[in-house]
């Protein structure tokens, strides 16, 4: 199993050509490595370029999923969405913010409770799936897609085609793909924690692959405690412990009671024109 210490969530490398935005975006870059993700943010936005949108918006979706609670996460993760659309209106091809735009459509797709924003979120991952049929990211946010839709209830799946063991499919397919790193390892160890005891046991040995080996930076150190909760719960075998430990590692999992009513009164983030549509 291999792990890239400095790699956020869907964050590939990238250059920028004037040497004061290149001095400004390495600054962003290694604040966002380090977990200074407040400054990467910032930084990012007032840099200017496709590439700092971009990472502006995935500091947006860590600060929100993670340090936010409520409506200041709701936030952060329309700051995330607005982040990465002016990346896209700069450069509509840009990997990075594409997909993190889809992930970040679905969340709002969960807190909201609406179907379009979830087809919307399905439709823009497989799309960049079409372009970049092998990329690891790609193929592991449909799966986190079809996670979470399934998650959400029998009606969910039906009206939206989700389906729990094509989830497990494509994670298990992800992780062998190239550059796969922690975040997605996590996003993985998450949803097997939640299943059955063939699923919960794998979840126990890829924990244990990544504590042998931890990857460094700040976003992995957030990762590494979330994931010592899940080992600590499911070695436990306490149902009530695990069930704490899976909402505590749920990103935005303050913004909402997963399969309740909306809890926060944050009006939605429109979708763009024409997602959504079937």
């Amino acid at each position: 199993m291999k792990y890239f210490a400095f790699i956020g969530v869907f964050f590939v490398s990238i250059a920028v050509p004037a040497s004061d935005t290149v001095d400004q975006f390495a600054l962003a870059q290694r604040a966002y490595a380090v977990g200074n993700f407040t400054y990467a943010r910032t930084s990012g936005r007032e840099v200017g370029t496709a590439d700092s949108f971009a990472l502006a918006c995935q500091a947006g979706l860590v600060i929100g999923g993670f340090q936010e609670k409520g409506a200041a996460a709701v936030h952060a993760l329309h700051g995330a969405l607005a982040d990465c659309r002016k990346a896209l209106d700069l450069d509509p091809a840009h990997f990075s913010a594409g997909l993190s735009h889809a992930i970040a459509t679905g969340f709002e797709g969960l807190r909201l409770r609406k179907t379009a924003y979830a087809r919307a979120s399905k439709k823009d991952i497989e799309a960049l799936i079409k372009r970049y049929p092998s990329n690891a990211f790609a193929v592991g946010a449909l799966a986190g897609w079809h996670a979470a839709v399934a998650r959400e209830g029998l009606f969910a799946r039906l009206a939206l085609g989700a389906d729990r063991a094509k989830a497990r499919r494509l994670y298990a397919q992800a992780v062998q793909l190239p550059g796969a790193d922690l975040p997605l390892y996590f996003d993985y160890i998450r949803f097997l924690a939640d299943g059955k005891s063939d699923d919960k046991a794998e979840a126990l040995r890829l924990l244990a692959d990544i504590f042998a080996n931890p990857p460094a930076g700040g976003l992995a150190g957030i990762l590494l405690d979330k994931c010592r909760q899940l080992q600590a719960a499911l070695l436990s075998g306490d149902k009530k412990a695990l069930k704490q430990a899976l909402a505590a590692a749920m990103p935005f999992g303050d913004i909402d009671v997963w399969g309740a009513v909306r809890k926060t009164n944050v009006d939605g983030f429109p979708l763009r024109e024409g997602q959504g549509l079937p």
